[in-house]
């Protein structure tokens, strides 16, 4: 009778050890495993803890400027080019401009083996010349040329047409014209020839030929006003 009740108790107990071995394995099966971060298929696994830099802290991309995007370096590049395209043509438009001459016509003044003049383009289409002024032009017989003469008359001014072709004339400059001469009368053709020139065909004002002087730094030569006041005797007036 007592052999029979320990091997009860027995029993039991590798029953109850049974059961709870069968209810861990359950419980652990039962869990669901925690889903993988995104990130780590791409980065490597390190069981070092990271540490981030202090603000305080002095490294190599303080002082370094990242790179520029090479993608976008051809157009920044043409946009550059074509800015400063736009700002040389309008300061060779309404600012100055450096151009040859070459001809006798204006000699002393300008030298015959191609004086670089300094021409400013404010003055274009007659504006706020006056006599005296040496003045480029688009030339009214010869398109696609131009040429350097000094003024001698203004509109409403009168000059006198001394040639030997057609004498001696008396004339009166309309408006919106000038009239023009080369220094060097005997070798120039000018007003003389071609008439009176329109405002509109001037391109600008010659203020001067630029000089080289050696290795020096090449500066402006003021042109001389090249024009003397008449001086009348009693005679000469009526």
């Amino acid at each position: 009778m007592l052999r029979s009740s320990l091997t009860r108790l027995r029993i039991n107990r590798d029953a109850s050890i049974l059961l709870r071995l069968v209810q861990r394995s359950r419980l652990a099966s039962s869990k669901t495993p925690p889903k993988p971060n995104a990130f780590d298929f791409h980065q490597k696994r390190t069981s070092e803890t990271i540490v981030p830099p202090a603000s305080s802290q002095w490294t190599l991309s303080s002082f370094v400027r990242p790179l520029p995007d090479l993608g976008r370096i051809p157009s920044n590049v043409a946009a550059y080019l074509f800015c400063a395209c736009i700002a040389f043509h309008i300061f060779s438009e309404y600012g100055f401009v450096l151009e040859g001459a070459y001809g006798i016509s204006m000699l002393p003044t300008i030298a015959s083996d191609g004086d670089w003049l300094w021409i400013s383009k404010y003055y274009r289409r007659g504006r706020d010349l006056k006599v005296g002024d040496v003045v480029s032009f688009r030339h009214p017989i010869r398109p696609g040329e131009y040429a350097v003469k000094r003024i001698i008359g203004m509109p409403g001014d009168f000059v006198l047409r001394d040639t030997p072709e057609k004498g001696h004339m008396m004339m009166q400059v309309p408006n919106g014209h000038c009239w023009l001469v080369g220094d060097n009368l005997t070798y120039s053709r000018d007003s003389r020839m071609f008439g009176m020139l329109p405002l509109a065909l001037i391109t600008g004002k010659v203020l001067g030929p630029v000089r080289w002087s050696g290795w020096t730094i090449p500066y402006l030569e003021k042109l001389e006003h090249g024009l003397q006041p008449a001086v009348l005797d009693d005679g000469d007036v009526e």
